[in-house]
């Protein structure tokens, strides 16, 4: 399993701290509930689409919540069908929290958005092409 960071590609700051991975098979998709445990992530191809994501727990992230609530429509939280809400403290656009009733809780990040670190040892990170 390996251990992540995530940066801001646009401006490089840091985004998260240090993330562990789990396999896609541990993650929950009951509504109400988080999809995974604080300081988690996992790698997701969407059979469809094929598009990649990185899922997170929505948890303190050094993120904040986007300008325009638009992108927040739900009913008792974001529903994520409005496109990237969260962003870098430098007001880049670089993920999606999804936090409705109707959902898991998580937030998507947007593999095109962000840089990847993989943990080498304790005082090391390397980019990681997923």
């Amino acid at each position: 399993m390996k251990t992540i960071k995530i940066y801001c590609k646009e401006c490089e700051i840091e985004l998260t701290h240090e993330l562990i991975e789990i396999p896609e098979a541990d993650l929950c998709y009951e509504d109400y509930e988080d999809m995974m445990a604080e300081n988690n992530f996992c790698y997701v191809v969407e059979p469809q689409s094929k598009i990649e994501f990185l899922l997170t727990a929505v948890t303190r992230h050094k993120l904040k919540d986007h300008s325009d609530s638009r992108k927040f429509s739900g009913c008792c939280g974001s529903s994520g069908a409005n496109g990237l809400n969260k962003l870098c403290l430098n007001c880049h656009e670089v993920a999606t929290e999804i936090s409705d009733c109707w959902t898991s809780h998580y937030i998507k990040f947007d593999i095109d958005k962000v840089i990847i670190k993989e943990k080498i040892n304790d005082y090391n990170f390397r980019n990681l092409e997923l």
